[in-house]
C-alpha cells in the first residue's frame, strides 16, 4: 500500500452519505443480502441490527455501516483493500439497483485505487461490480452441467412439466439455497414467478450450498416438493 489514505479513511471520508441511504428500504435488505452472500456479513449481525431499540432508518443505517467500517480498519492494508472493493461491488451491483450508492462505490474504488498499489490487491477484487446472472461467468466441465446463461431453458422446462411456481421457497431449498437468501428474494417486489427465477438464477450461480447445476438434481429437487408429476416430465 502506497503511502497516503488508508481504504478505512476512504470509507469514513464517505460515511455520512453511506449510513442514511443503507438503513432505508429497499436499500437495507438489499444491501444485507449481498453482503451475506458475499460473505462481508452473518445472519447473527444483520440480527443484531434489526433488534436494536428504537430503530429508525438512520440508526439502522449507522448500525450497519459502523459494522462494515469495523472489518474495513484492520491492520492487513490488503485484506482491508480486497474488503473495502468487494463492498463496492455490493452497493455497485444490479441487484442493489441504487443509483446513489452506486455513485459512492464507483467513487470510493476509483479513490482506493488510485492510492493503492496495484499488485498489493488481488486481481479479482480490482474487478468491477460483478457479473450478471445474465451472462454466462461459469466454464462448463461436465456437459450435463447448467450454467446460469441457461435460466430461461430451466424455467420454460419448469412451465411445459407445469411446475407450480408458489413451491419456489421449497425448489430452492431442495436445490441447496439457504434460507436467508430465500428470505431476501421473497422480500423483493414481484410474484411467486418472479421468485422462481430469482431462486433459479441462485442455483445456476452456485451460490450458498449447491453441489450441482444437473437436470438430475433439478428433478430430485422437483420431486421433494411434492410434485412427482412435474418431476418426471423433467429432462
Amino acid at each position: 500500500m502506497c503511502t497516503g489514505e488508508t481504504p478505512a479513511d476512504i470509507f469514513r471520508e464517505k460515511y455520512g452519505d453511506i449510513f442514511p441511504l443503507i438503513g432505508k428500504e429497499p436499500n437495507f435488505t438489499n444491501v444485507t443480502g449481498n453482503l451475506f452472500a458475499n460473505k462481508l456479513i452473518t445472519p447473527g449481525e444483520i440480527g443484531r441490527i434489526k433488534t436494536q431499540h428504537n430503530l429508525d432508518d438512520n440508526k439502522r443505517g449507522d448500525a450497519l455501516a459502523m459494522n462494515l467500517f469495523e472489518k474495513i480498519d484492520v491492520d492487513d492494508n490488503d485484506k482491508s483493500a480486497q474488503c473495502l472493493l468487494k463492498i463496492c461491488d455490493v452497493f455497485e451491483s444490479k441487484k442493489v439497483d441504487n443509483e446513489e450508492l452506486k455513485k459512492l462505490g464507483s467513487g470510493m474504488r476509483e479513490k482506493l485505487l488510485s492510492t493503492t498499489a496495484t499488485s498489493q490487491v488481488p486481481t479479482d477484487a480490482i474487478s468491477s461490480a460483478p457479473p450478471q446472472p445474465s451472462e454466462p461467468t461459469t466454464t462448463q466441465t461436465n456437459p450435463n452441467e447448467l450454467n446460469v446463461g441457461d435460466v430461461e431453458k430451466v424455467l420454460n422446462a419448469l412451465n411445459k412439466a407445469m411446475f407450480g411456481p408458489t413451491k419456489w421457497r421449497s425448489l430452492g431449498l431442495s436445490l441447496g439455497l439457504i434460507a436467508p437468501t430465500l428470505d431476501t428474494i421473497g422480500k423483493t417486489n414481484g410474484d411467486s414467478e418472479d421468485y422462481l427465477e430469482k431462486t433459479i438464477q441462485k442455483w445456476l450461480q452456485r451460490k450458498d450450498q449447491v453441489k450441482g447445476t444437473t437436470w438430475k438434481i433439478l428433478k430430485e429437487a422437483v420431486a421433494s416438493t411434492g410434485d412427482n408429476a412435474a418431476a418426471g416430465k423433467i429432462p
